[in-house]
């Protein structure tokens, strides 16, 4: 826990709201899986148990940031409830899951759901299925790390035209695509995150460092800065500026005779 710890107090000084989490269980990992052994070697280490949920959740509250964690199997969805969480993440190879979908649905307000394995005739299916009130749809490409010109974040914007809230899962390297995103309106910025490439983990060389996280918060703060409010009155400079140039080459108001 102690590594977890430094990777919330380091989120929160860079400016991060969420911090996600993931919640398997390896004794659900299919027993036909590619390489099972290692597979749920691998999971039964890093699982979660009850009890350190319930303290992440605690900690999560003492500096600052939000828990949120990803479901990937029925029976876990109502420990997960039971933790006073009000949104939750659908993985994208369970963005079709429809079961696991409508159980989350009568259990928590928002649902966050990725699809970056789903293909278009899915991603229509499951418009249709869920509801845009509570749904956040993450657009996603899942390579690891996603190459800057496989993006495609039109279909962000395609989602979003739909009727849905938006958001990117991004797995490329840097801050670039992330930052697009948010100027073009993503409500959510997913990205893995490391406190450094040297520590233990598959996703670490892929995994955003704090300095990269932290010019995409600088960002995200910027363009809800110059995005401003959709009405707006004049400053006293540009009252001043408009006594002077309004008028400037006569009164032109007058309608044409």
């Amino acid at each position: 826990m102690r590594i977890v710890r430094a990777m919330l107090e380091e989120s929160k000084r860079i400016g991060v709201d969420v911090v996600k989490f993931q919640s398997w269980q390896a004794r659900q990992l299919r027993k036909d899986f590619p390489d099972y052994d290692a597979t749920f070697a691998r999971h039964s280490s890093a699982e979660l148990s009850d009890e350190q949920h319930r303290e992440i959740v605690a900690m999560c509250q003492d500096v600052g940031v939000e828990f949120l964690t990803t479901c990937f199997d029925l029976s876990r969805v109502d420990f997960l409830a039971s933790l006073g969480v009000s949104t939750i993440k659908v993985a994208s190879p369970d963005a079709t899951s429809w079961a696991l979908i409508e159980k989350l649905a009568a259990r928590f307000e928002t649902l966050i759901i990725s699809t970056g394995l789903i293909s278009s005739a899915e991603l229509a299916e499951l418009m249709k299925r869920i509801n845009p009130e509570q749904v956040v749809l993450l657009h996603c490409i899942s390579l690891y790390p996603t190459p800057l010109n496989q993006v495609n974040l039109a279909r962000m914007e395609h989602i979003r035209a739909q009727g849905f809230r938006v958001g990117f899962s991004d797995h490329t390297a840097g801050p670039e695509a992330a930052m697009l995103a948010i100027a073009r309106g993503a409500e959510v910025i997913e990205k893995h995150f490391t406190l450094s490439h040297a520590l233990p983990g598959k996703d670490q060389q892929m995994s955003a460092t704090p300095d990269v996280f932290a010019q995409i918060c600088q960002w995200r703060d910027q363009v809800a800065t110059m995005m401003g409010k959709p009405t707006r009155e004049l400053t006293e400079t540009e009252e001043t500026i408009r006594a002077t140039y309004v008028g400037k080459w006569g009164d032109n108001r007058g309608g044409v005779e």
